[in-house]
């Protein structure tokens, strides 16, 4: 676990590290390490910008038809941190805005947030995995189709 203290210390803090094993469970298991490189910069007393790039390949299941399929997940960091005791006082209406004890910080707490929030949704195996299985819905909701088109 990484913890680090953002309120005291010389900046920017650059980052270069891997992540052998995630604890986030909604998502596929990691295949290799995952890459991340950050910068941390002070903007203000209470307000510091992160910017990086994470990078990782996942295995994961096709929620269509139930194949294991590679994911690689590559993204930009770009979020500003500001302390937890800010989070009901903030009126800024900032996106990516990361609340955290900054005296206390956990990166990997951060990171977990930032997979989570890049991790796709729905998993296919391809890009018409999902699309030929409505297909197939679509066509078993009309039974005499052959005789409404001979009536028409």
């Amino acid at each position: 676990m990484k913890i680090l203290n953002l309120n005291e210390g010389s900046f920017p803090i650059d980052l270069n590290f891997d992540i052998e094993h995630i604890n986030i469970p909604t998502i596929g298991r990691l295949e290799k390490k995952l890459s991340v490189e950050v910068r941390i910069l002070k903007v203000s007393k209470n307000l510091l910008k992160c910017d990086g790039h994470l990078q990782g390949t996942f295995i994961d299941t096709c929620q269509n038809c139930l194949k294991e399929i590679r994911l690689d997940l590559s993204s930009k960091i770009d979020v500003a941190f500001k302390d937890i005791s800010e989070l009901l006082l903030d009126s800024s209406d900032q996106d990516q805005t990361h609340y955290q004890d900054l005296e206390y910080f956990n990166i990997e707490t951060f990171l977990d947030e930032e997979i989570g929030l890049i991790y796709p949704d729905i998993v296919k195996c391809n890009d018409h995995c999902i699309d030929e299985d409505i297909d197939l819905v679509e066509e078993k909701h009309l039974p005499f189709k052959k005789i409404r088109d001979l009536i028409e």
